[in-house]
């Protein structure tokens, strides 16, 4: 059995330790401190900030889980998982991604002991999702913990957050949220807006699948549907209405080069339209293509850069 190490922390007030009758007309007793064990901080935590700056709205999220280390009886192991969405409030995309939110995410291992003057926690690693809009590089810091209550205080030099106790459960530490190994199989999305030579809004999603026939060969479909509508109303004249579309579909042939990917279009099935009589054919092309976490980045011919991103049910669709 082991001795608990104790940080005792307590406010006493001043007129308690003058001497009676020294400027008060009675005394009381100082209250008893508060005493806290490490063991008093095994549990979750959580820390969340809102934010708006720079015309983008920021939210920050920690979600914290502290244990006993079987070990070390006088150390805690932690485990925190930080995300950071960042969305445009005008709707216009983010360079990084071709989308107006991203999302950065990284897990952070630490411990916490008995310091010389309370509990200290210190960062020992991390990792970090991959993404195009992510760096990967963080910092990593000692911390003075200072419990009280249900509320954690994490000071360091130059600022300080507070924690929230969510349960007191011994728990395992969390796991990236995150897969260990990312493949290019499965769905994938494309989005955009612009405007054509005549002023008119141009809407284009594509909808990519994409199957593994080889290690280095993979089978890709996608289907390109392009929406086109006069911003004041007015029709436009080759469509004599202020709305038209059509619909494209591709075969593409996908070939590993090193950590890359080759993409080559074998065939395409081009929508029709009046609007279109003009140019009824489609020419094939072909990218470079590199996946970065949950996205897929294609450099086409003539240097076109095109960001493919998985479909996420609970994301708000960016244009309908």
């Amino acid at each position: 059995m082991f001795r608990r190490a104790l940080l005792i922390l307590a406010v006493i007030p001043a007129a308690a330790c003058q001497p009676p009758g020294a400027g008060t007309p009675t005394t009381r007793a100082a209250p008893l401190a508060q005493q806290y064990t490490l063991l008093d901080l095994i549990g979750g935590w959580r820390w969340v900030l809102r934010a708006n700056e720079a015309g983008t709205s920021r939210i920050e999220d920690e979600r914290w889980r502290l244990r006993s280390d079987p070990a070390q009886p006088m150390k805690l192991l932690g485990r925190y998982v930080r995300s950071v969405e960042v969305r445009s409030l005008d709707g216009l995309p983010f360079q990084c991604n071709q989308r107006p939110w991203y999302r950065q995410r990284a897990v952070y291992d630490l411990t916490i002991e008995l310091g010389d003057h309370g509990f200290v926690a210190h960062e020992s690693s991390y990792t970090t999702e991959p993404s195009p809009c992510d760096h990967g590089f963080r910092h990593m810091s000692d911390y003075e913990a200072l419990p009280a209550g249900n509320r954690l205080a994490m000071k360091w030099d130059g600022g300080s957050q507070y924690l929230w106790q969510t349960d007191d459960t011994m728990a395992p530490l969390p796991e990236p949220p995150w897969p260990k190994k990312f493949e290019p199989i499965g769905p994938w999305r494309w989005v955009a807006r612009s405007y054509d030579d005549d002023g008119n809004i141009r809407d284009e999603t594509e909808w990519w699948e994409i199957t593994r026939r080889t290690d280095t060969r993979l089978d890709i479909t996608y289907r390109r549907r392009v929406n086109v509508h006069s911003p004041d109303g007015k029709p436009i004249a080759c469509a004599g209405a202020p709305f038209w579309s059509f619909d494209d579909a591709y075969v593409l042939d996908g070939q590993k080069e090193e950590e890359h990917w080759h993409l080559y279009e074998l065939a395409v099935e081009p929508g029709d339209h009046a609007c279109l009589r003009a140019t009824p054919k489609r020419n094939l092309d072909e990218a470079t293509a590199e996946q970065i976490g949950d996205y897929f980045i294609l450099e086409w011919r003539g240097k076109r850069h095109q960001i493919l991103y998985r479909p996420d049910e609970s994301t708000p669709q960016e244009l309908h």
